[in-house]
């Protein structure tokens, strides 16, 4: 009898643990995916949402939005799945990317909103009073406090999260340096003046690899027996 209601209990983990693999391995390929579909949706790199939004087709609107949406749960999700991918192994480097990937990642769902009221400004007509209110808003202690915790956070965790999964070998190298190369490229978008090609090729630079990086870290959470549930309830 006892034995029975172990290997009940044993199944019921198992079947538990795969589903919560596969929910996380989900999320780190969705993560880059919908992120691409925010960002190639508009021209640019998002410094002016105004202006990419009246530029944009409505499908391109509508599509940026879902993009922003999606990626503001895909992403703190799949950055967790790829920390806790090197729990077992790198406990204290896998607890702090964990924490900047959900620090850095948690105020993406508040920045898009300056996304949204560009869009609403520009379907209602915009005005100057409706571009300055935007721009107030864009600059508050509040969107800038989330905008600061935004950069370092998810920058800095991308780096540690490669190289971690690379010291680990977790994921090939070549997928651990595509994935931790996002951050350094991603700081060459922030310069003011920069022509709108180069910003075009290096965005779908920083996808691609983004997406390459991802990949083996997906099929890692699937495999990788070092996520195994710590309590295997021995007999």
């Amino acid at each position: 009898m006892k034995s029975s209601t172990i290997s009940s209990e044993q199944a019921e983990i198992s079947s538990a643990y795969i589903f919560q693999r596969s929910c996380l391995a989900a999320c780190i390929i969705l993560a880059p995916l919908s992120i691409t579909l925010y960002l190639v949706t508009w021209q640019g790199n998002g410094r002016a949402p105004l202006i990419a939004s009246a530029m944009a087709s409505p499908t391109a609107n509508t599509l940026h939005l879902i993009g922003a949406v999606a990626a503001s749960f895909f992403l703190p999700l799949g950055y967790l799945g790829m920390s806790l991918l090197g729990m077992r192994r790198a406990p204290w480097l896998a607890t702090i990317s964990a924490a900047l990937s959900l620090v850095g990642w948690i105020p993406w769902a508040a920045l898009i909103s300056l996304d949204d009221l560009a869009y609403d400004i520009d379907r209602g007509g915009s005005t100057p009073q409706l571009a300055a209110l935007w721009t107030r808003f864009n600059g508050d202690t509040v969107m800038t406090t989330f905008l600061l915790i935004y950069i370092i956070g998810h920058l800095l965790s991308a780096v540690l999260i490669g190289f971690m999964l690379g010291r680990l070998h977790l994921v090939p190298a070549w997928a651990a340096w595509a994935f931790a190369l996002t951050s350094p490229l991603t700081i060459l978008l922030f310069p003011v003046h920069m022509p709108i090609v180069f910003q075009d090729v290096l965005i779908y630079l920083i996808c691609a690899l983004w997406i390459i990086g991802t990949i083996p870290a997906a099929l890692a959470m699937l495999k990788n027996t070092d996520l195994a549930p710590l309590a295997s309830l021995r007999a």
